[in-house]
């Protein structure tokens, strides 16, 4: 993607799932120098009120946590970093239609066992719900609903349709929820405009040689 805005609380949100867009929080994955956007806990957080994971309040509360535990947010942020990262390689091992990693598998269940062990099953007025939020007491809760996400999507039927976008450089990956299967760009109107002009510009080019 190319954003017009280098910030992350501004990030197209075109994954389609909640860790798809997690995963996307880096851009440009195919070059020498990716573009980060999680450099901070406060861009974790960010990122949660951007997506909706979070309310304002919740926000404040959490960023006044990270300010009093410095130490504490910069180890999540670093859990952070690697949880995206092994949900990347997971997925990117389904688009490229090979097998997971056994060491990248291993890597998400622990994330999944602590989630699980912070979660818990609640009533509400339609029947009952998953409640991953965790001890709100900690930095790191936030993380947990975009393990759901993850495992949900891994063990459902849809795994099969998650794609990296078609411009090598990019990096992002998507669901495919298209009913043929053939979406290939993040968005057409960014990547796949530029590459609709890079093979124009090249038909010119053969065009004037010839």
């Amino acid at each position: 993607m190319n954003h017009k805005k280098r910030d992350i609380a501004d990030l197209e949100l075109l994954g389609g799932r909640l860790c798809l867009d997690f995963v996307n929080t880096v851009d440009w994955r195919g070059r020498e120098i990716p573009q980060e956007y999680l450099y901070t806990y406060q861009d974790l957080i960010a990122w949660s009120r951007h997506v909706g994971l979070i309310k304002n309040r919740e926000a404040k509360m959490l960023k006044q946590q990270a300010d009093l535990h410095p130490l504490e947010a910069e180890k999540v942020l670093i859990r952070a970093v690697g949880l995206r990262e092994t949900i990347y390689r997971l997925f990117s091992s389904t688009a490229e239609g090979v097998t997971a990693s056994s060491k990248d598998l291993a890597a998400f269940n622990k994330y999944l066992s602590t989630t699980m062990r912070q979660s818990r099953i609640i009533k509400t007025i339609d029947g009952f719900i998953w409640d991953s939020d965790g001890n709100k007491d900690e930095l790191d809760w936030i993380l947990n609903p975009i393990v759901r996400s993850a495992a949900d999507l891994l063990v459902s039927g849809d795994f099969k349709r998650v794609k990296r976008c078609a411009d090598s450089s990019c990096g992002w990956v998507f669901l495919d929820k298209s009913r043929n299967k053939s979406r290939r760009w993040c968005d057409m109107k960014d990547c796949g405009n530029r590459a609709k002009a890079s093979r124009f510009y090249k038909r010119a080019r053969l065009s004037q040689a010839g």
